[in-house]
């Protein structure tokens, strides 16, 4: 790389960080951060001497002034109409807009259970004609928002496709950052002459692709179109968030790698077949453009496409074309022609992403080179600093999507590098036989699905090595901390020759990796959470705190679950520090197995049994107090009460399972499960249902407990439930806890069936592994840990 080449990149910069600030922070902090700028400059340009300095800071003066007259007047569009969608928002008013759908309306897949209602699909609304409660007006801008139907509406959205123009009529609110429009009314606006042609034919590939995948397992077909034309329609919620913790969500996002294939599909043919180099250019160029006509306008491939159209025109005229002033180039066109689009995440990511390989990733594959003694070659030396330096650019973004980081995210992208490459050229070559010569394409993507299934299984084994979920703090506060990170790594990297630099690296890099420093080290807050249900297999480990408001947070954990290693993990993961109470429910290995993890600073201060001699086998022997719990029995601290439900008595519990109707296991351990009354200072109550059977569910309906926010369903979800008592408690949550793939059915449609019908919503931990959540706020639930 040549020094010119990074001509353009300060002023671009700058230009960016101004359309991602106006459209985050408004205008008028974009102006004053602009003035800022422009008074820096000028005072350098007073401090500094030398003629050809102060000629390059007045000339990319000159740039950002230009650019300024374009972007500002950009931002102030975005800024009215986010204006009158937030007044639509907080006044309640019904909206009428036009919107284009950015992909196929679909059901939620991702989230918890309870979200996943009705259809969604993100758009973008149209410049033009709209209303807003009585009076017509026009949005000046576009700008994307979430929209969201239920019941019959849900069906009219659905008929819609991506890319195509609705007219909707509903009410918006805000979700963070998000508009979110939930609407009435979807009518389809009609397309007429060569768009509808078009439109249609795209929808005809898109069809064809996923037919053409449909004899392969969902996942797999999934992920070979999505690394084709991103078109992830079928992939399970389990897996995407297993790829993003592993941190090759990127490979279904097409973006520059995309395009980078495409272009090598097309030219590498044509060299061998020896045509020449403007021919071989504007076939390129022409395959790009209908390419991403297929896949869409995401902004990761319109920016990919940018950058590759100077690119390409450079290399028809038969000049050298730098790729850095490319991107610069590009960043700076999208800031100031759509500054929507140069903020959203996927431009981030992309744009910040090709930048580090492109400027940061050759001296640090030298770095590479010259600290292993030149063993390893300036190849093997890339190979490992490409993917280093794409996920340490982009890891300050990630975090404020999800504050936490792997450690295994560099090394799984390694890993499956060499796959993406072959499965993606496969997958696009399916994709163009499939137009004449279906039976071909499914055999491509048949051996495409090969290296398909082999990405998910190393993202699978990532998931499951400690140090996938590494707790950071949220927003600005992580953000910071990784910045921080990233400067002290260039700082080693670029002063590695000096003693001191070597020394310092060396300690830092011993006390992180030292074993059990990592829970000492301040990394990040303790998650916040009144109530987490750990994924230990097929058991339960329930654990409950008072609000980390209070001084000192009593914790209450019920049931261990069957094996110590994964309970500690949870525990780890959720920075217990102590258990106040433990609660063991009834003596079955699924539920007291684990205890063996419960020594140290997790020895609980008291514990209780089910009133069953047999339970006495099963008690933490560290443990200060054992009580036998029996109706009425009750814990009291500050922000957490506690009320035993049942049973009242050794005696109550075998006359309920000698009245079961084949559905206990041959003792009375399941029905002298203890029942659990939880509430909280803010009124939120849980009640936790052990493994109690049908006789002993309609024994505790008997005493009438009363409704109930949240239920930890009986028995893992099993078909033996007494549906009257659900109906009672009328939870708007219930928890299961059960483990994947286990052998018994659990949990039954049945069961599913019941809480659905109730309008529950449900948390399962085969599904969302450990999730921890405010009692009082589940749509705040976040999972900390692998489902298992």
């Amino acid at each position: 790389m040549k020094r010119a080449d990074l001509r353009l990149l300060p002023a671009a910069t700058c230009i960016w960080a101004l359309a991602v600030l106006g459209v985050t922070a408004g205008t008028s902090a974009a102006i004053a951060a602009g003035a800022v700028i422009v008074a820096l400059a000028l005072a350098a340009v007073m401090l500094i001497g030398g003629t050809r300095t102060r000629h390059g800071i007045f000339a990319h003066l000159g740039i950002l002034v230009l650019a300024g007259a374009l972007l500002f007047p950009a931002l102030q569009r975005h800024g009215g109409t986010d204006h009158l969608l937030g007044e639509a928002a907080r006044e309640g008013l019904i909206v009428e807009l036009t919107v284009v759908a950015n992909g196929d309306p679909a059901a939620p897949t991702a989230g918890p259970q309870w979200s996943r209602t009705g259809t969604q699909v993100m758009a973008r609304t149209v410049r033009g004609p709209a209303r807003i409660g009585r009076e017509d007006t026009r949005l000046p801008a576009s700008l994307p928002l979430l929209v969201q139907a239920d019941g019959d509406v849900a069906d009219d959205l659905a008929r819609a496709q991506d890319g195509d123009t609705i007219r909707v009529r509903g009410s918006l609110a805000t979700s963070g950052g998000l508009v979110v429009l939930r609407i009435y009314e979807a009518t389809e606006v009609p397309v007429t002459g060569a768009n509808d042609r078009s439109q249609a034919a795209r929808h005809a590939l898109r069809q064809q692709a996923r037919a053409a995948t449909a004899h392969l397992p969902a996942d797999e077909a999934a992920l070979v179109r999505g690394m084709t034309s991103g078109d992830t329609t079928g992939l399970s919620e389990s897996s995407e968030e297993m790829m993003r913790r592993a941190g090759i969500s990127h490979l279904v996002a097409v973006s520059g790698a995309n395009i980078a294939f495409v272009l090598a599909a097309i030219l590498g043919p044509l060299l061998l077949a020896g045509v020449r180099r403007r021919p071989r250019i504007a076939i390129a160029g022409l395959v790009v453009i209908g390419y991403v006509w297929f896949v869409g306008d995401e902004p990761s491939v319109q920016r990919a496409a940018t950058m590759a159209a100077p690119l390409l025109a450079a290399r028809f005229a038969g000049v050298r074309a730098s790729p850095v002033a490319a991107l610069a180039l590009t960043v700076a066109l999208w800031s100031v022609t759509d500054p929507v689009t140069a903020a959203s995440i996927g431009f981030l990511l992309s744009a910040l992403a090709t930048a580090a390989i492109l400027i940061t990733a050759p001296p640090l594959a030298r770095a590479i080179v010259e600290l292993s003694g030149q063993r390893l070659g300036e190849t093997m030396a890339l190979v490992l600093a490409v993917p280093l330096v794409a996920q340490l650019a982009c890891t300050p973004v990630l975090i404020l999507l999800t504050p936490e980081v792997s450690l295994w995210a560099v090394p799984v992208n390694m890993i499956v590098g060499p796959l993406v490459g072959p499965s993606t050229v496969i997958g696009l070559l399916a994709l163009v036989l499939g137009t004449f010569w279906p039976a071909a394409a499914m055999v491509l993507n048949t051996v495409a699905a090969g290296g398909a299934h082999l990405v998910l299984l190393t993202a699978r084994a990532a998931d499951a090595l400690p140090g996938s979920r590494i707790s950071v703090p949220e927003g600005a506060g992580g953000v910071l901390l990784a910045l921080a990170v990233l400067l002290a790594l260039t700082v080693a990297v670029a002063a590695r020759r000096a003693p001191a630099v070597r020394w310092v690296s060396a300690a830092v890099l011993v006390a992180v990796i030292a074993p059990g420093i990592g829970r000492i080290l301040p990394l990040g807050d303790a998650p916040t959470w009144t109530l987490a249900v750990c994924a230990v297999g097929q058991g339960d480990a329930l654990l409950l705190r008072a609000a980390p408001t209070a001084e000192h947070s009593p914790t209450v954990l019920i049931d261990t679950g069957p094996e110590p290693a994964a309970l500690r993990e949870c525990l780890d993961d959720l920075r217990v520090e102590g258990i106040d109470l433990l609660v063991l429910t009834h003596p079955h290995l699924d539920h007291t197995g684990g205890r063996a993890a419960l020594t140290g600073s997790y020895v609980p201060a008291e514990q209780w049994i089910c009133p069953l001699p047999e339970a006495g086998r099963d008690v933490v022997a560290a443990a200060a107090t054992t009580t036998v719990a029996t109706t009425g029995l009750t814990w009291r601290q500050e922000g957490l009460d506690l009320t035993v439900l049942w049973p009242g008595s050794a005696e109550d519990a075998y006359s309920a399972s000698e009245r079961e109707d084949g559905s206990a296991e041959g003792d009375a351990a399941n029905d002298c499960s203890v029942a659990l009354s939880a509430t909280w200072s803010d009124g939120t109550r849980l009640v936790s249902l052990g493994d109690l059977e049908p006789a002993a569910q309609a024994e505790v309906a008997a005493l009438a407990p009363g409704p109930a926010d949240i239920v930890k369903v009986a028995h893992h979800g099993s078909r033996h439930q007494h549906e009257p008592l659900y109906h009672q408690l009328d939870a708007d949550l219930a928890l299961i806890t059960v483990g994947q793939d286990n052998t018994f059915g659990h949990p039954t449609e049945d069961l599913l069936g019941l809480l659905r019908g109730s309008g529950t919503q449900i948390i399962r931990t085969d599904v969302h592994g450990t999730v921890a959540l405010r009692a009082d706020d589940p749509s705040a639930a976040r999972s900390v840990g692998p489902a298992r």
